[in-house]
């Protein structure tokens, strides 16, 4: 399963090592491409190779390519495509050791000679190579590995928000002395976090970005963005459910159309891979419940890039938000025992962990691409085993006669969440005549409500008809 380790999900460096890297080399030698491929998705399918046999392949590959470029080409496009060589190889062994850590669960010496020596060739004030796809690449795997080992070992970054945007922060200031490099980078981190975890807390990063030089117009759009998180909302109310480490986190209410009885309530979780995300997101299901009469709450909780949380921080925060939604029912105006949860992605194995494990309060379900067996995932197991019992963690795994009415929402080619899981996890609810409903999308993979208006329609046509035979 790759939800839980989706590279896609994983903010900007994420995105980088998902794409085929441009090329360094020319037309001509596209048929053995892929024998020399130093792409970071190359780098992900040799992952589960041992250090030393991956640094040999890796650098093997290195080396034919400088070989081929030394008698295919000259002058500067000979020098372009060698710099490019070096900026993929180095890109990779500083990438790997998280990576084969998260497939394999067998961690790479912190000091481990290869990655030491990849990170001794990058030129962090070279403001003439910024612009380079290969170069920023380069940057932001490094960016990733020192922050993370910042988050590790700064007693500062143990506490607060937007955890992994400060240790960013810290590395580049401490790496470069360049004003254009650290401007550049500091942009991109900011639009970056802001884009897939909103614009809490980052005032402080504004004003380093701003003192680094970064363009005032885009300073000024960072600022409305942190202002805008700021303002008390007008089409709903915020409230604090619990305040972690000095950080408040809120659910955000929005009341049902008809106001004149109490109304069942649904409660969101955004997806992220539980290391991004925004309350906010929220495809289609939000607005329809609230049209068919649910009060809908939407639950900021614990990532890793905020809060250098785990999925079990994550858990903790789902039912906190229930139990405190239940005591206030009165107050929010709803019929707590008509609660209903959903979320996507990462969100959908939250919500799900919510109705199999916490039925006696969840009353149904709505997913739209969700996870429904985390146990399958070597990350997961590795972060959550030594804490709990994946397994039983595990909604696939845990379904009961007990587990309410569930409907499920899943692309037939999903990449990230297997379809397989959620054929599965509706077979066993009808098995225990549970029931339930498995809408299937032909195409479209994990985003796929997010592609097609006619998907939104179907899905809030169907939610509809579900919600009607639940007769609340």
């Amino acid at each position: 399963m790759r939800l839980f380790r989706s590279v896609i999900s994983l903010a900007s460096i994420w995105l980088a090592l998902l794409s085929l890297s441009s090329s360094a080399m020319s037309a001509q030698e596209a048929p053995i491409k892929e024998k020399l491929d130093l792409s970071m998705r190359e780098m992900i399918r040799l992952v589960h190779e041992k250090p030393a046999q991956f640094n040999a392949l890796w650098t093997e590959r290195k080396q034919q390519q400088e070989a081929l470029i030394s008698t295919t080409l000259t002058g500067s496009e000979r020098a372009t495509a060698m710099q490019n060589i070096q900026w993929q190889w180095a890109a990779g062994l500083i990438n790997y050791p998280y990576f084969h850590q998260r497939e394999t669960g067998q961690p790479v010496a912190i000091d481990w000679q290869a990655k030491r020596d990849a990170i001794k060739s990058i030129q962090f004030d070279d403001e003439t190579n910024i612009e380079q796809d290969n170069f920023q690449r380069l940057i932001q795997a490094w960016m990733h590995d020192a922050a993370e080992q910042r988050v590790k070992q700064d007693p500062a970054l143990s506490r607060g928000d937007n955890r992994w945007l400060r240790a960013n922060f810290n590395a580049l200031e401490a790496a470069s002395n360049n004003r254009k490099v650290k401007a550049f980078f500091m942009n991109r981190m900011l639009a970056e976090h802001i884009d897939d975890n909103g614009a809490k807390n980052i005032l402080p990063q504004i004003f380093v970005a701003e003192s680094n030089g970064v363009d005032p117009a885009q300073i000024a759009k960072f600022r409305a963005a942190y202002e805008q998180e700021l303002q008390a909302p007008k089409d709903h109310v915020a409230y604090t459910y619990q305040i972690v480490e000095d950080v408040d986190l809120q659910l955000h209410v929005f009341p049902a159309k008809d106001k004149a009885k109490r109304a069942p309530v649904f409660v969101w979780f955004h997806g992220g891979s539980w290391s991004t995300g925004h309350w906010s997101y929220c495809p289609v299901v939000c607005r329809a419940l609230q049209n068919l009469g649910f009060v809908v709450v939407q639950v900021e909780y614990r990532t890793s890039q905020r809060f250098d949380g785990t999925p079990l921080n994550a858990l903790a925060d789902a039912e906190r938000a229930i139990d405190w939604i239940i005591a206030h029912s009165e107050e929010l105006h709803i019929q707590s025992d008509q609660l209903m949860v959903g979320g996507f992605s990462s969100g959908g194995a939250l919500a799900s962990q919510m109705a199999v494990l916490n039925h006696t309060k969840v009353k149904a379900a709505a997913y739209i691409s969700g996870g429904f067996d985390p146990s399958k995932d070597s990350w997961y197991n590795s972060v959550v085993g030594p804490l709990r019992d994946t397994n039983q963690l595990s909604p696939l795994r845990m379904i009961n006669r007990h587990s309410p009415p569930q409907i499920l929402f899943h692309s037939k080619d999903d990449e990230m969440c297997p379809y397989q899981d959620a054929q599965d996890f509706a077979r066993k609810l009808s098995d225990l005549n549970i029931p339930n409903r498995l809408i299937s999308f032909e195409q479209g993979g994990h985003f796929f409500v997010f592609k097609n208006p006619l998907d939104r329609q179907r899905i809030t046509s169907e939610l509809t008809s579900f919600i009607e035979q639940l007769e609340w």
